[in-house]
């Protein structure tokens, strides 16, 4: 079981790393290339939508090739997109398509871990250790997070932003070829001739839209990935203007927040192991909602520990929910459709999530007002939370 659960943390760890790269370095990114900064909001809605069509069939690939083949080809493609940032910067010429198409592979890499893992996960997990375990693999993405926003402001003052995220893509590279001796034992359950495409789209949401409890669970996941998406992809940027706080500073506040992430997730798997998970998913909503609050008040009085603190608020709630929803996923799906069950989930959350951030940077462009996204999607959040508070006992619980 832990085997397992260190790879698959260690593969999606460094996919996110990959894709919160660009987020981190966007100020310094977006003087070298001539575009603005916000940009990024948009390059993570083109990559969401790459992510929502790679999850949509990946449990096809897991069942064909093996969920660690299919986690090792993601981290290649994490690796394929950052090495086509550094690119956009040589050849300005055509910076946006490689920009556009950095966010493709991005995409492509961020939808399978999920079904993949999950696939591995279930198999190996007790029951009453589920909530636990898969909120553990789940700390991946804050981990990685928490690796790219203390190395590469560093990383960016030392060898400019193309050199860290090169030295990004070579970890990434590395850790492919190290995961390689551990593919015969993980892959054993594949079924080589088992069908990649055929009925996987269709019937990987059907279970989904036709099963109230993953249904709910998926709205309530899309949500929450909406606020977690605009954090992570704007709030070094949105910190930087409203306080003029430098790169390193806002990245080690960024890095804090998404370590006590690791810990938050771990908090809430265990809490959801032992109550109702609509509760722990209810508070987690509310919490977010109240960072997304906090945040609107930001300016130039703000000390340095209130920065630090709101980053914490966030990486607590927006960016800790994940391992109890896949938890939640696991348990209420077949027990031979969980990679399925987990696919069709994150397509949905991950549609609802794509519009997040480049809605909340056309909000912001609309009103002339770099709070008004914050105010939005924390209001969203917020009505989402309640209602999962309110409902009588959904059969998520």
């Amino acid at each position: 079981m832990y085997t397992v659960l260190f790879a698959m943390l260690a593969c999606q760890a460094s996919v996110a790393l990959a894709a919160f790269t660009l987020p981190v370095v966007a100020p310094a990114a977006a003087a070298s290339l001539g575009v603005p900064a916000t940009l990024v909001g948009y390059y993570t809605t083109v990559m969401l939508v790459g992510a929502m069509v790679s999850t949509m069939v990946a449990a096809g690939f897991v069942r064909r090739f093996g969920a660690l083949r299919v986690s090792q080809v993601t981290v290649i493609f994490a690796t394929l997109g950052l090495f086509a940032l550094p690119l956009a910067a040589l050849v300005p010429a055509i910076a946006l398509p490689l920009l556009v198409l950095s966010a493709v592979f991005m995409g492509l890499a961020y939808g399978p871990p999920n079904p993949a893992s999950s696939h591995l996960l279930a198999r190996v997990t007790p029951g009453h250790l589920r909530g636990r375990i898969f909120s553990i693999k789940q700390t991946s993405i804050p981990i990685g997070g928490a690796l790219c926003g203390f190395a590469l402001p560093l990383l960016t003052e030392r060898f400019g932003w193309q050199g860290g995220a090169l030295a990004a893509a070579a970890a990434c590279l590395l850790l492919t070829v190290a995961l390689q001796p551990l593919r015969r034992k993980m892959d054993a359950d594949r079924s080589p001739h088992a069908p990649v495409l055929a009925g996987g789209l269709k019937a990987a949401l059907g279970l989904v839209l036709g099963h109230p409890a993953l249904r709910r669970l998926a709205f309530t996941a899309g949500v929450f990935a909406m606020m977690q998406f605009c954090y992570l992809s704007l709030f070094v940027t949105f910190v930087e203007h409203r306080t003029g706080l430098s790169l390193v500073a806002i990245g080690a506040a960024l890095s804090g927040g998404l370590t006590v992430s690791v810990f938050a997730r771990m908090l809430w798997g265990w809490a959801a192991d032992r109550f109702p998970p609509r509760f722990v998913l209810a508070g987690l909503g509310l919490g977010m909602s109240a960072s997304a609050l906090a945040a609107v008040t930001m300016s130039p009085a703000w000390p340095y520990a209130a920065v630090v603190a709101l980053a914490v608020a966030f990486g607590s709630t927006a960016t800790a929910w994940q391992g109890v929803y896949l938890a939640e996923v696991a348990r209420e799906a077949p027990a031979d459709r969980v990679a399925d069950a987990t696919s069709g989930g994150m397509a949905i959350t991950f549609f609802c999530a794509l519009v997040g951030p480049g809605a909340f940077s056309a909000l912001n462009a609309a009103t002339g007002h770099d709070e008004t996204g914050f105010l939005v999607v924390g209001a969203i959040t917020f009505v989402f939370g309640v209602a999962f508070l309110r409902r009588g006992r959904p059969a998520a619980d």
